[in-house]
């Protein structure tokens, strides 16, 4: 039955065009998902600094994807699908701007170092997408934001592995090689952390997006020798009570230093796109 399904879904649904910018772990969950057939998407074209790295994806999922610069890459594609570094979300969205395309954006930490984009889109008529990627408690924060939200509070406990050696404690001269107890490694504001750690608290930046904002919104980064995934605890008091949830996230099969669920949100993102997308060209046509 499910071979049929796949089946009748290649041969009967439109498809959007996602460009890719990033080959890495998140690519390669995104390529597998849309192999199952059951996303109205498909890869068009695919970017990366290097070049290797995206003709292995296009090889191992035998893509029928260009692989070229940022400019060919929108050109070809109805979205554009960020899963690079921080310091590229700033070229990507000025290009979708220019090409009019949608971004969906991973490297959430990126548009806090720019905020100027979100009015970039808007002005371009374009929309940038941000997954709730590590994180679980978004829906219930845009919600309570909406009678206003006195304090939240994100708890991230990691294990020492997971961020030793970052330029953020090697400047503070923190050392977590030996630590045999919980070290709060950093205390400060949603906009601070993901200075601190571009890398790994983009769930810091997408939960000040939902709620009070970058500045407003607090964080702690605990390094824990005794934990084996990351957790992620948001605290949020406002007018429509307490909120508190729990994330502990499974590495992704393919990367230990990701998050699982991270691509699964990008997976659940496009697909509510692409079938908002394909639902539109349909109504265009009729």
């Amino acid at each position: 039955m499910y071979v049929a399904l796949r089946l009748f879904c290649e041969q009967h649904m439109d498809k959007m065009k996602v460009g890719l910018i990033g080959c890495g772990n998140i690519g390669a969950d995104l390529c597998i998902a849309l192999q199952r057939g059951l996303i109205p998407a498909q890869i068009a074209a695919l970017t990366d600094m290097d070049d290797e790295r995206a003709r292995l994806l296009q090889r191992t999922f035998n893509l029928n994807a260009s692989i070229c610069d940022l400019e060919e890459n929108a050109q070809e594609s109805d979205i554009l699908f960020e899963c690079a570094a921080p310091e590229a979300v700033r070229d990507i969205v000025e290009v979708g701007a220019a090409h009019h395309r949608d971004c969906l954006v991973m490297s959430v930490g990126g548009l806090m170092e720019n905020p100027g984009l979100f009015g970039l889109a808007r002005d371009a008529n374009i929309r940038i997408w941000i997954p709730s990627g590590a994180l679980c408690g978004l829906d219930g924060i845009r919600s309570a934001v909406e009678a206003g939200l006195h304090t939240v509070i994100l708890t991230t406990r990691k294990p020492p592995t997971a961020i030793d050696g970052t330029e953020y404690l090697l400047e503070k001269g923190i050392d977590l090689s030996s630590l045999k107890e919980p070290k709060v490694v950093f205390q400060g504001s949603a906009r601070e952390a993901c200075k601190a750690f571009p890398k790994n608290v983009n769930v810091a930046a997408a939960l000040s997006f939902a709620g009070i904002g970058p500045d407003e919104t607090k964080v702690r980064v605990i390094a824990d020798p005794k934990a084996t995934v990351n957790v992620h605890e948001i605290f949020a008091e406002g007018a429509f009570g307490q909120l508190t949830t729990v994330t502990q996230n499974l590495p992704s099969p393919r990367n230990p230093k990701s998050s699982y669920l991270a691509s699964l949100s990008a997976i659940a993102e496009l697909r509510m796109i692409a079938e908002v997308f394909v639902a539109h060209q349909r109504v265009q046509r009729a």
